[in-house]
């Protein structure tokens, strides 16, 4: 696939504008007035009179202004009248009119917004400068600058600790798996999320990005409120409230186009044709194509019988439109406030002719009111509607296809009859075009929840009594429709098209629908108090969830028609119906004390007590402790007055115990499943029965993880540069896994055994996290930042066989490390062959593997384990923003390190190889070829898990830019509008990478799965 030449040059435009900006700005922000009639000198400090190095002095009105040196000091060349601007990061700026006097000394007060900065906690908010945990913050600002529709691909990059990994591209699938400081357990890794303080309602990624006001990742300690589902770490999304003040009314709409990152290039007809008779040359095969046949496919005189069809190009569009429009109105009086917002998403998939597409639509309503001085009330209400409309086969399925279809068979014929595809006419056009039929899916969810704050003064002060009610349902209807379709094979003896799909069963129709409801309670009762300089904090609480979820299918076949997709209009023939239904529920108790001194000595304590459905009765609670504490070290006397430079520092460490309950529920209950039945009497009567599950155990109990963090918060120069580092260790016990691999198969257990408490994990790494940001006068302002994460997770112990070679035990290695043949090369002659162990049947051409163990022979035994997975260890992002006189250019650079993908492209159903394959495979003529000689999926030498398949998946891509610029604050009045805002943006669109055909992120060795997309975008935001 090509760019169009128009987004290539939006993209240099874009460049080249940022490049533009940064340069006239500087130029701008540096320059002075040559025309001033006086020279003005002073020294600008703090309230505590140290000195502001790099603070900001510019002449109102006008771009020219300077900076204060090393010792505050700063001198600039002004006319008498006008008005000098002081300003700071962190402090509050000022104003002062030049008169005669040229000496002007300025004293700059701290931003108390700044010092009272909030974050969200779990159940709960904290000042910035008291969390005592590790807590990272991603701003619902950051989130928009992405025009990714999935709220989960804008996380990547943004914070420290966060792994996002896009693996689909697909519209209403296009989501990342997320993990919180890597792996730590060999179950499900996947972190908590908590919207609008209610766990488990979902998934986050379809929530509307307007709606966002942060997001806070809790990862160490400060996640154990969580308990015994926090010990993948929590993620708190919190929406939108109203504000005091006139409504305001605002609409974003944009429009955009989708694009893969990156598609494979396979080889053409003739070339495919030249290959495959290599390989039956190796099978001792006779040629399948003359050289007639190869010239014809090279030559396309004869499209019918020869044709040349490129199955990328066929099925996949070049552009992909996506459309948002999104609308809110926020506001409110003296004792109530509210938020309203509607959303309307529209993405339309890849395929070329496709009626592929995703609908969303979201509303919310958030309402804040005081009903009593000591008394407010909050409602949040949000609904969503999902409507997936995709062809019957999955987009897996599709690209299989793809992957497999032979580019000597034609999409269509030049008379436009469809191709008959490989098999059974899986013409991929067709399967990717819904005309072999369809999956219409549409979900309704509905979150809610009512909540009260109820202060106490007339007790004692500040006491106050909390609860929450929240009700979440999500309803499913899934039809699932496969229809009748045509597909041609021209017959050149018959000089006839001959229908392949003839002899296909009828027409069949699934559906499905599936409910979940869910019910919350919470009630809390707290204590903030301060006492001198003394802050206590503390509170205890109850809550308790329950759901429900239940699906029926039902499933016919015998449709004499495909117009009207209803169950009741099928045959009675062959039919089919089922369901199920199961219930959960969890209760616990727990609490948190909090208490600081000056806000400089801090210690926060957290205690749960969980019980959960997942478990026997004897073993369902469990406790989860948790302690964290900090320093800061700047609020000391001795500190402050020896080093200036360092304007806040604070020492931290934290130690938790954290639960995973994230397993197969019931596993302490003997289960039992409807088999097909027996046959008894004299009838031979079929009498369904019901076959034992899994061996139960009832000692089951849960996975625990023990972590620390120890870490640092700083900030240099009053605010141009923070640095942040932590330091983690995680040891995960209890993990369940079944003895399958260490008992013999012969026993006739070979999964049966129940899992047991058995294994352990150790996780540990860094992060760092360094920005800087300045304002260089009221028109120009930049920032830069960085955050690296660090992981390394090792298996300690799980059940493995008593004869598996040290070598290749999981224990020491991480938990997706590979397990693969280690290369030596390839063989160029006969004599090489004979000269070493080798597999038998092995030929000039093919892979040469290393006798790992000695025995003289190349055996399973001979894998060796990998450290690198396809799990990164090392992640990072970079952002870059650039703000002058209304136009911001804003960029997030992300990538990862310590990761291998293994990228074998004739796996599975994979037959036609890339050109990267073919152009430089070893040949009698090419014996120096990178490449192994011809061979297909079922190639006993070449076609192994081995190293020399494995591939760097290391990368950095441009995650997101957006240049975009707003108009002055004075032609918007005129206009009587409160603010507008136009802006292009992109996602995906630069990724560097060893892996060229593929996406570095790929979803499988082969590539057979709907790529990772690039998106364009262009809109505007206009309030009023």
């Amino acid at each position: 696939m090509k760019t169009k030449t128009t987004q290539k040059l939006l993209l240099l435009w874009m460049f080249v504008c940022g490049v533009q900006i940064i340069s006239i700005a500087t130029a701008f922000g540096q320059s002075g007035s040559l025309q001033a009639a006086l020279t003005v000198k002073g020294k600008i400090i703090d309230e505590k009179g140290v000195e502001l190095p790099g603070a900001s002095v510019t002449i109102k009105g006008t771009s020219k202004g300077t900076s204060s040196d090393a010792s505050g000091n700063y001198s600039i060349v002004v006319s008498t009248g006008q008005t000098l601007i002081f300003s700071f990061t962190g402090y509050v700026s000022k104003e002062i009119t030049v008169g005669n006097n040229t000496e002007i000394n300025i004293q700059l007060k701290a931003d108390s917004k700044a010092l009272d900065e909030v974050v969200v906690v779990g159940y709960g908010t904290k000042k910035k400068v008291t969390v005592t945990g590790s807590v990272a913050t991603v701003k619902g600002s950051e989130i928009k600058q992405s025009p990714s529709a999935n709220l989960s691909n804008s996380l990547a990059g943004r914070a420290p600790g966060v792994i996002a990994s896009n693996r689909s591209g697909e519209p209403g699938n296009d989501f990342s798996n997320i993990l919180i400081r890597g792996k730590g357990t060999l179950n499900d890794n996947s972190p908590l999320v908590v919207i609008d303080g209610v766990a488990n309602r979902g998934s986050f990624e379809r929530l509307n990005p307007d709606d966002i006001e942060s997001i806070s990742i809790l990862k160490d300690a400060s996640a154990a409120i969580y308990g015994a589902q926090a010990a993948n770490g929590v993620i708190l999304i919190t929406t939108k409230k109203g504000k005091s003040g006139k409504p305001v009314v605002t609409y974003t709409g944009s429009y955009g186009t989708t694009q893969p990152t990156r598609l494979p290039n396979p080889v053409n007809a003739g070339q495919y044709a030249t290959y495959i008779n290599e390989v039956n040359d190796r099978y001792g095969k006779p040629h399948q194509y003359t050289d007639a046949d190869i010239e014809k496919y090279y030559n396309g005189s004869d499209p019918v019988n020869y044709p040349n069809t490129n199955w990328y190009d066929a099925v996949i569009k070049e552009n992909s439109p996506q459309a948002r429009h999104a609308l809110s109105v926020s506001g409110g009086g003296e004792k109530t406030d509210f938020f309203l917002s509607g959303e309307y998403l529209k993405q339309e998939g890849i395929y070329r002719e496709s009626s592929t597409d995703y609908n969303q639509y979201n509303l919310r309503t958030n309402i804040n009111t005081q009903v009593l001085p000591i008394l407010n009330v909050a409602l949040n209400l949000s609904g969503r509607i999902e409507d997936r409309n995709f062809s019957n086969y999955t987009s897996n399925n599709i690209f299989a296809e793809v992957l497999s279809a032979y580019p000597t068979l034609p999409a269509y014929y030049p008379n436009g009859l469809p191709g008959p595809g490989l098999a059974g006419g899986k013409n991929p056009v067709l399967m990717a075009s819904g005309a072999t039929g369809y999956n219409y899916t549409t979900d309704y969810n509905l979150l809610s929840d009512l909540s009260f704050d109820l202060k106490l003064p007339f007790v004692t002060e500040g006491l106050y009594v909390a609860g929450l009610a929240a009700y979440d349902f999500r309803f499913r209807n899934e039809k699932i429709f496969k229809d009748n379709w045509d597909a041609y094979r021209y017959n050149s003896t018959t000089n006839d098209y001959e229908n392949v799909r003839s002899s296909e069963g009828p027409i069949n129709l699934r559906s499905d629908y599936r409910n979940y409801q869910m019910k919350t309670y919470n009630f809390k009762v707290g204590y903030n108090r301060v006492f001198g300089q003394h802050d206590v904090s503390a509170f205890v609480a109850y809550e308790q969830s329950d759901s429900y979820n239940e699906g029926v299918f039902a499933y016919r076949t015998g449709y004499l028609s495909n117009k009207i997709d209803q169950i009741f209009i099928g045959g009675d023939k062959d039919k089919d119906n089922g369901g199920n239904a199961a219930q959960t529920a969890r209760q616990n108790i727990f609490g948190r004390l909090s208490y600081n001194y000056k806000q400089k000595y801090l210690i926060d304590f957290v205690l749960r007590h969980d019980g959960s459905y997942i478990f026997p009765k004897d073993k369902r609670w469990g406790t989860f402790p948790g302690v964290s504490a900090a320093w800061r070290v700047s609020e000391e006397p001795f500190f402050k007055d020896n080093v200036r430079f360092i304007s806040h520092l604070k020492l931290k460490a934290s130690w938790a115990e954290l639960g995973n309950d994230k397993v197969l529920p019931y596993q302490n209950i003997q289960q039992y499943y409807l088999d097909g039945g027996y046959y008894f009497g004299a009838t031979s009567e079929l009498v369904q029965g019901l076959s034992a599950g899994v061996t139960p155990n009832p000692n089951i109990t849960w996975e625990v993880a023990k972590t620390s963090n120890f870490g640092f918060e700083s900030s240099f120069f009053n605010g141009l540069l923070t640095v942040n580092a932590d330091y983690f260790i995680s040891n995960r016990n209890n993990i369940l896994v079944a003895r399958n691999a260490s008992v013999p198969t012969s026993t006739g257990l070979d999964g049966k055994l129940p899992a047991e408490n058995i294994g352990s994990v150790s996780n540990r790494g860094i992060e760092l996290e360094v920005s800087h940001q300045r304002s260089v006068n009221e028109n120009f302002s930049y920032s830069i930042g960085a955050n690296y994460t660090y992981t390394k997770n090792e298996v300690n112990f799980m059940d493995e066989a008593a004869n598996v070679p040290e070598w290749q035990k999981r224990q020491g290695f991480p938990i997706d490390s590979w397990l693969v043949y280690k290369n030596d090369g390839i063989y160029r002659t006969q004599a090489e062959i004979d000269n070493s162990v080798h597999l038998p049947g092995t030929r000039p051409g093919d892979l040469r593997y290393i006798d790992v163990n000695g025995d003289k022979q190349i055996t399973a035994n001979d894998r060796i384990r990998i450290y690198e997975g396809a799990t990164p260890r090392g992640i990072y992002g970079i952002n870059l923003g650039v703000n002058y006189k209304g136009i911001g250019l804003n960029m997030l650079w992300q990538g990862q390190t310590d990761a291998k993908q293994l990228i074998l492209p004739q796996q599975g159903n994979a037959i036609t190889p890339p050109t990267w394959l073919y152009d430089d495979r070893w040949t009698p003529e090419n014996p120096n070829g990178s490449y192994p000689a011809s061979f297909d999926r079922n190639d006993p030498i070449n076609n192994r898990y081995s190293d020399f398949w494995l591939r760097n998946a290391a990368f950095i891509r441009l995650k997101t830019v957006e240049l975009s610029y707003t108009l002055p604050k004075s032609l918007t009045q005129k206009l009587h509008l409160q603010n507008v805002r136009a802006f292009v943006n992109g996602f995906n669109l630069l990724t560097f990478s060893d892996i060229k055909d593929y996406d570095p992120e790929l979803n499988n060795v082969t590539g057979s799965y709907y790529p990772q997309t690039r998106i364009i975008s262009a809109g505007a935001n206009i309030s009023f």
